[in-house]
């Protein structure tokens, strides 16, 4: 690149042979400043040569009659071109160079040649004709009277053109400074490049800025005309208006869809409150202009109110006999939902206009929780909505937006009666446990008036203005963890649990509803597949280790899947087995090292509910040199951790009866371990578990790794009662371990639950000495003191574990 700027040479210095750049679209002047891009490698050659001798160039222009994509001959430039000096050059990346070049003088190409693959002209210089100043004086004053003329019209070519010029003097500046601003064609610009005169040269430069101004005054005609047309386009809309007026004056516009909408309101069935305020909104209707913002919002706003079902209520079908076997067809077990739903059918069948139950279910995923609020309307005979609530966080979902805002809607209630075509139809809230909050409001705050019988016969939406009557919906909620749902909210619920389905239940299910469902989904027959039970049971136990039954119907449709891909590629039919159900679903996903069947020393299992189910978790315990510590890992949350310390203490206190050295705990350092570190813990029903785990490491006396416990302990050793032990039963049978050990005092939560119980041993205790002197391995002459560090892990023989249970 070289930026340096080079001084004007004089004549005598210009070489007779100058390198030839053609210039496309441009007529260089002298003295004017043009940048010029080179893409051609002679022109380029021949750009490098220049600058190594004298920085000349010579400025040819291309006739108009030459594309700018086809390649140009030394016919097809003009003779006269400008002399031309190189100021700088720049290298583009793509190719090719920038140059910016400055007029030197004129000068005529006597021939043009190549030469070493360089486009070179032997140059003649022209020298321009000096005229006197004085008897230029008369062209140079009727240029400026024209650039004043333009600027007083607003068409100079810049701001401050005429204020340069006429504080010009000098005609040859004056001429460079107009043909820099002038817009010319290269013939035109060619024309005067060839005159050799300064006066002749003036005078045409007068007649271009002439022209200019004719140009611009006819532009500005135009201009004109277009904004007369404007004019009378907004003449001829308001005389419209006048007549669209007139014709509403005289009852001949909109008449029909005002006199529809009273005819409307004449017939809803709603108080004379409401009736007063919809009349309102339809004489404000009439009174605005139809094609007004306000008549569309007021239009929209009465298409709402006239498309909820006022007074539509469907008759619903109480025979017992027909809900129980609807209920049944679609659900497998649900004993408690069905009874509730049987019970309400009989208080309709002796009191008509009683209260609509606002049940809600909770339960893990996939248990039929929404499919159910299905059933139970199908069985009612009454329309079905559902309103998914999960991730909302604004208030107006609920109760709708105010009609002031761009876009407004009611909320969602209000929007499912219309879908509904009923005012008593069965609503399903969805995820009502996942409701959000932020800066525009709090839902579940707007969700105390929805499913309160008490106000929500007069529930209002803020779009509709007026009361709506609820009390006749029936409302199923579903959620997965009452927890975060509010206590006001939960208050106004009628909570009934659902939890995980046992094994029988799931294969039952599996055999009633969804083999035939993957078979419908598959486009198979369902006379042509055969799934056996063992193999159902056998997904259960090894596939799908979950609450639900999502997974389940996952698999159920593979094996469809394979099914119907041997019958396209093979005409085959494929039966399935315990032995080659691997070829099908691929290895097993839960193998039964997941829940520890053998018995270690320090490891305990444990029970954890979960809004998905229960599950089995693992307490591990090592001890260690140190200083006395309490280490806990895991992601163990607060309570957690104080049911750890709780333990702990409980152990230190009662050295003497478990055969302990007090001084191990000033040696040495206990370290709590839950796996899953990734996964956050919490809750006290750890506490038993965590004592066992304590003692064992401490004892060196290996827990049965046949028991599962949980409950809560205090520090007087007392087995507290804990949550979710349906849950957490049904978990310790997936992981096939045969006793369970849970507090005395949630004996009755169990009660009536034998399809869960069935196959597992309940052990109910009061004290954590029950518990250890269960689960813990009574080893002869074991000794412990403070200079033995903590034998490895290793298996005890079963005699010694069966002897020391039974004891």
């Amino acid at each position: 690149m070289n930026n340096s700027l080079i001084n004007h040479p004089n004549q005598e210095t210009i070489p007779e042979v100058l390198a030839v750049i053609p210039t496309m679209d441009v007529v260089v002047f002298p003295n004017m400043i043009v940048p010029l891009l080179v893409l051609d490698e002679k022109i380029i050659k021949g750009v490098n040569q220049a600058l190594e001798e004298s920085k000349l160039i010579f400025l040819l222009a291309a006739k108009d009659s030459i594309e700018s994509q086809d390649s140009i001959g030394t016919n097809d430039l003009y003779q006269v071109g400008t002399i031309a000096t190189i100021m700088r050059l720049i290298k583009v990346p793509e190719g090719g160079i920038k140059i910016l070049v400055q007029g030197v003088g004129k000068g005529i190409a006597q021939d043009i040649v190549t030469h070493d693959d360089i486009l070179q002209a032997h140059i003649k210089p022209i020298d321009v004709e000096i005229t006197d100043p004085e008897l230029l004086q008369p062209q140079i004053r009727s240029i400026k009277a024209v650039a004043e003329k333009m600027a007083s019209a607003g068409h100079s070519f810049s701001p401050d053109f005429h204020i340069i010029l006429s504080k010009m003097q000098d005609p040859e500046k004056i001429a460079d400074f107009v043909l820099s601003h002038l817009n010319l064609t290269v013939e035109q610009g060619q024309q005067l490049l060839e005159v050799q005169n300064q006066q002749e040269l003036l005078e045409s430069i007068y007649l271009h800025l002439n022209q200019e101004i004719e140009v611009a005054e006819i532009q500005e005609k135009i201009r004109s005309n277009a904004r007369d047309a404007m004019n009378r386009a907004q003449k001829e809309y308001y005389l419209r208006e006048q007549i669209r007026a007139i014709k509403q004056e005289l009852g001949e516009d909109d008449l029909e869809e005002i006199e529809e909408m009273h005819e409307k309101l004449t017939a809803l069935p709603v108080s004379n409150e409401i009736k007063e305020e919809i009349s309102r909104q339809i004489s404000r209707l009439e009174r605005t202009a139809p094609d007004s913002l306000e008549a569309t919002v007021t239009r929209n706003y009465l298409e709402w109110i006239f498309a909820i079902p006022w007074g539509v209520e469907t008759q619903d079908n109480l025979e017992i006999a027909h809900a129980k076997k609807i209920l049944d067809e679609d659900h497998f077990g649900l004993k408690e939902i069905k009874e509730r739903i049987l019970d309400f059918i009989s208080v309709r069948n002796l009191k008509q206009d009683g209260f609509a139950p606002i049940l809600c279910f909770v339960g893990p995923p996939g248990t039929g929780k929404t499919s159910l609020g299905k059933s139970i309307a199908k069985s009612l005979g009454r329309k079905y909505s559902r309103i998914s609530l999960g991730g909302v966080k604004d208030e107006a979902e609920i109760r709708g937006h105010r009609r002031t805002y761009v876009g407004a809607m009611p909320g969602r209630f209000v929007q499912a009666l219309r879908k509904a075509e009923s005012c008593n139809p069965l609503i399903v809230i969805d995820e009502l446990d996942k409701i959000g909050s932020d800066f525009r409001g709090d839902p579940s705050a707007a969700m105390l008036e929805v499913l309160d019988p008490q106000q929500n016969n007069t529930f209002y939406d803020n779009y509709l203005g007026i009361p709506l009557d609820l009390s006749k919906v029936m409302f199923i909620a579903t959620a997965n963890n009452l927890e975060t749902i509010p206590e006001p909210l939960r208050d106004r619920l009628e909570i009934i649990e659902l939890s995980g389905y046992t094994l029988d239940e799931k294969v039952n299910i599996a055999k009633m509803h969804l083999i035939q469902k993957a078979i419908a989904d598959t486009g198979l027959d369902s006379s042509k597949i055969s799934i056996p039970d063992e193999v159902i049971a056998d997904m259960v136990a090894n596939y799908t280790r979950e609450s639900g039954v999502r997974q389940l119907e996952r698999l159920l449709r593979k094996l469809c899947s394979k099914e119907a891909r041997s019958l396209v590629e093979k005409n085959t039919h494929l039966a399935f087995t315990t032995e080659n159900i691997e070829d099908h679903l691929g290895a097993k996903r839960f193998l039964d090292e997941d829940a520890d069947h053998k018995d270690q020393v320090g490891i305990s299992n444990g029970l954890a509910w979960t809004p998905y189910g229960g599950d089995i978790i693992k307490i591990e315990t090592v001890l260690m040199p140190g200083s006395g510590k309490l280490l806990l890992t895991g992601q163990l949350g607060d309570v957690m951790k104080e049911s750890a310390q709780a333990a702990v203490s409980y152990a230190r206190a009662n050295t003497e009866k478990f055969g302990i050295n007090n001084d191990l705990f000033k040696t040495h350092d206990l370290h709590i371990h839950v796996p899953a570190g990734a996964i956050p813990k919490d809750g006290p029903s750890a506490g038993i578990t965590m004592l066992t785990s304590i003692l064992s490491a401490l004892t060196k006396r290996p827990v049965s790794a046949q028991f599962a416990m949980t409950g809560e302990l205090n520090l007087r050793g007392e087995v507290m009662p804990i949550g979710g032990l349906k849950e957490k039963v049904l978990a310790a049978k997936r992981n096939n371990l045969s006793c369970v050990i849970a507090p005395y005092k949630n004996r009755n939560d169990l009660k009536d639950l034998d399809s869960v119980t069935e196959g597992i041993d309940i052990i109910w205790v009061q004290h954590a000495d029950e518990v250890i002197d269960r689960v813990l391995a009574k080893v002869v002459d074991t000794v412990i003191d403070e200079a033995v560090d903590p034998l490895p892990e290793k298996e005890i023989d079963a005699t010694i574990i069966a002897d020391a249970n039974k004891s």
